[in-house]
Order: C-alpha cells, then sequence, then structure tokens
C-alpha cells in the first residue's frame, strides 16, 4: 500500500495573537518544497514549543490524513490549506481505520513505525478561533496519529510512504481512539492495545491507569 505525501512542514515555536489572546507554539507550521532530512526526534527545521506533551522519540512525526480536509471544509464552512492541522507530513488516502500501531513505512530514506494516535489539544482551537474543534476531531475519529523513526533518512515532497510491515497485533488507530474517548471502561479492550509493544509508553501508562 502506498500514500501519496502531499505537503511536508516544518515550523519552530513563535508567538501568535488568537482571539483569546497570545499563544506560544510551532503549531503553525509551513510546507517546504526541498528535500529535508528526518532525524530520530524531528525533521531539520521543526520544533516544539511544550516538550512536556509533544515530540520526543514516539512523537518525531505528526501525520494527517489529506482526505479529512475535505470534512471539515464541508462541516465548518470555511476552506483550510495544508498544515491547518499542525501535522509534519499531511497524506493522501491514509486511514486511522486501516493503520496499526507498530505499523512500519518507508518514506524517502527514512523507516517509520506508528506509535499512538494524535491527541487534538485547545491549540488547534485557539489557532482557528472554532471552540468546539478538539471536540468534533475526537467525535469523528479524524486524529491523524504519530510515528517513531526506526531509520533517519532524506524525505521529499510528493513522494510515497509504502507500508513495508504490518503489525501482527492488529490494534488500529481507530481502536484506540474509541477506548480513548468513547469506551474509556472496556477493560478487556484497555488490555489487548496497552499489550501491543510499539505503543508509545506515555499512552501505555495512561490507558493502564483506566484499569
Amino acid at each position: 500500500m502506498k500514500y501519496k505525501l502531499l505537503s511536508l512542514n516544518v515550523g519552530r515555536p513563535e508567538t501568535y495573537e488568537t482571539d483569546k489572546g497570545e499563544l506560544q507554539s510551532a503549531y503553525r507550521k509551513t510546507p517546504v518544497g526541498d528535500t529535508t532530512y528526518l532525524t530520530h526526534l524531528n525533521f531539520e527545521g521543526d520544533e516544539q514549543a511544550d516538550k512536556k506533551h509533544h515530540g520526543g522519540k514516539d512523537k518525531a512525526v505528526c501525520l494527517y490524513p489529506a482526505q479529512h480536509y475535505r470534512h471539515w471544509e464541508e462541516h465548518y464552512g470555511k476552506s483550510f490549506s495544508f498544515p491547518s492541522f499542525g501535522e509534519n507530513i499531511t497524506v493522501e488516502g491514509i486511514k486511522e481505520e486501516n493503520v496499526r500501531i507498530g505499523d512500519i513505512y518507508s518514506l524517502g530514506d527514512a523507516v517509520l513505525q506508528v506509535s499512538e494516535p494524535r491527541k487534538p489539544c485547545y491549540i488547534i482551537a485557539r489557532t482557528h478561533g472554532i471552540d468546539d474543534f478538539p471536540a468534533r476531531v475526537t467525535e469523528k475519529g479524524y486524529t491523524g496519529f504519530y510515528l517513531r523513526v526506526l531509520r533517519e533518512g532524506n524525505v521529499t515532497p510528493g513522494a510515497y510512504m509504502t507500508l513495508i510491515e504490518q503489525h501482527p497485533d492488529g490494534v488500529t488507530v481507530e481502536d484506540v481512539n474509541e477506548v480513548r474517548y468513547h469506551d474509556r471502561n472496556n477493560k478487556p479492550k484497555i488490555k489487548e492495545i496497552t499489550s501491543v509493544d510499539p505503543l508509545s509508553e506515555s499512552l501505555k501508562q495512561a490507558l493502564l491507569k483506566l484499569l
């Protein structure tokens, strides 16, 4: 399975005005047109403002599916340009319901592994001036997800993200979102999810607290 990288995006922390005051974040990223090196922590030129909740090896790359943009444009009646969801890579056709925790993909010279779903936070609401945005994202399940970098390498916009190994446990990003936001008392499912070795340690510990 191959999915096209439509936009490769990086950004550094900045302070910008929102309708609720100043916000310091690296959420507002910019598409790059050139080949960019991906390290175990991030793309060159990318950085996180809140390193407690963002970044690190398990969250080196944030992916958002490009087709979700069409849903949000119809839902809110406005246009959103890449990367409106603060993602590093905007990829066409990949879906939360098909992607498994632990799946391994090649992207350019790099190799990546799915580690956890992305958790939408207040920054998406503040940046776009839409208070219910995080709630609608989690309700719909259009969260996107994070990947860790197994092999560093160059990535070029327009490249294809290719599945090279599907994780045998079969726990999808959608499965994790379902438990995280809608089915928090499902102890058998929580045990199943937390037994998946490639799941990020931080999310694994958070879910274990629900048992």
